[in-house]
């Protein structure tokens, strides 16, 4: 939502956006509906530490600010990607197995909608280049984070 917010006139980005937050709410229902049959409670969100450090890296001025914006959001959704599979892989019962799978499905959509977005609207060899750059910045954090039960980092 915040790009929807800060980008208002860029009607591919939002368009997408809206996509992406409608099956993100759906995605979330699934959980609590699961998480409510096993009478697990929600607890407050305290921040992801994986997350909150590649957004450290977007840079400030437009509009490149943008362009790093969309590949942070690209390598968010490959984590989460992972994640899900491993789950998939590894989840106890072949109902969490199946929920799993199909929650990877769409994340490894949502990784393509943000770098086709920036394919959009950069040129294709500078999004590969920041890619690459961010690839770099993203196993330092990794390297430098404790073990955490995260599905982004």
């Amino acid at each position: 939502m915040a790009l929807i917010n800060r980008y208002p006139e860029r009607m591919r980005l939002i368009k997408d956006m809206i996509d992406l937050a409608k099956e993100e709410l759906d995605h979330f229902e699934i959980v609590v509906k699961v998480l409510e049959e096993r009478g697990v409670a929600l607890t407050k969100d305290t921040g992801n530490t994986y997350a909150q450090r590649l957004h450290e890296h977007i840079r400030k001025a437009e509009p490149l600010r943008l362009l790093d914006a969309l590949i942070v959001g690209a390598f968010i959704e490959a984590r989460s990607c992972e994640r899900f599979s491993l789950l998939a892989d590894h989840a106890p019962t072949e109902e969490m197995r199946a929920l799993y799978k199909s929650l990877l499905a769409s994340e490894a959509g949502h990784y393509r909608a943000y770098t086709d977005i920036a394919r959009e609207y950069f040129p294709v060899e500078e999004v590969k280049a920041r890619l690459e750059e961010f690839g770099s910045i993203e196993a330092d954090i990794i390297a430098s984070l404790t073990n955490q039960p995260t599905m982004h980092g």
